[in-house]
């Protein structure tokens, strides 16, 4: 059973409970070799080593550092490396650093490790697409929203992106904003007025490109 698929990432409270349900049904079973993506990757800004990760984190040049991934359960077994490390269960990894934002850009983050948010509305960006981004620093297709965002950013006045740091299933953010969402990336799309245009679950660019162009198409009509 391997508990985490490329560009569709559960949530930390969902993993946590899934090697204990397979046990369950069949008591004769193995435990998984797998373990969940931490932040603790991700949030590394050093430079990438010759294996395509963070040098200062990375397990295969400081096997020292094992342990402690293992003991935080951030731990591919079947490759004896972390899971948040592990390009062949997640080809999808990247640690690439995001494209730099241009002066003007309308970005910013607007709750961290779960804090509520009780009304996104007060956070919209006055007459601008707004883009509500639910994030996690270990959710591997989060990241490349960030890039695909921030090219938009970068290209458009018209367009605001307000991030909101999930942390995990259990925070009030989450609990108040993700009721039956099951996967994050999770995006709330607005127009120019406020309206409610698009909600999206998981990594799919072309439908977040779809809402910010019906977002978009609503400020022009009459």
């Amino acid at each position: 059973m391997h508990p985490l698929r490329p560009h569709r990432t559960p949530l930390p409270g969902v993993l946590a409970f899934l090697p204990l349900l397979a046990l369950a049904a069949c008591a004769t079973a193995p435990p998984s070799d797998h373990g969940t993506i931490s932040e603790r990757t991700a949030a590394s800004a050093a430079a990438l080593c010759e294996h395509r990760v963070p040098g200062d984190v990375c397990v295969l040049c400081h096997p020292e550092l094992a342990a402690d991934f293992k003991a935080s359960g951030d731990w591919c077994g079947e490759h004896a490396v972390p899971e948040s490390q592990c390009y062949r269960c997640h080809p999808d990894l990247t640690f690439e650093p995001l494209p730099i934002l241009r002066d003007g850009a309308d970005l910013a983050v607007i709750t961290r490790g779960g804090a509520d948010v009780p009304d996104l509305g007060a956070h919209l960006a006055p007459g601008k697409v707004t883009v509500f981004d639910f994030f996690a620093a270990w959710c591997v297709p989060c990241r490349q929203v960030d890039a695909h965002l921030f090219a938009v950013l970068n290209a458009r006045d018209d367009v605001a992106v307000r991030k909101l740091d999930l942390s995990s299933w259990d925070t009030p953010l989450a609990k108040r904003h993700l009721a039956g969402v099951t996967e994050i990336p999770y995006l709330i799309v607005f127009d120019a007025d406020g309206r409610r245009v698009a909600a999206i679950t998981g990594l799919d660019l072309a439908a977040l490109d779809r809402a910010i162009a019906d977002a978009t198409q609503t400020e022009d009509q009459p």
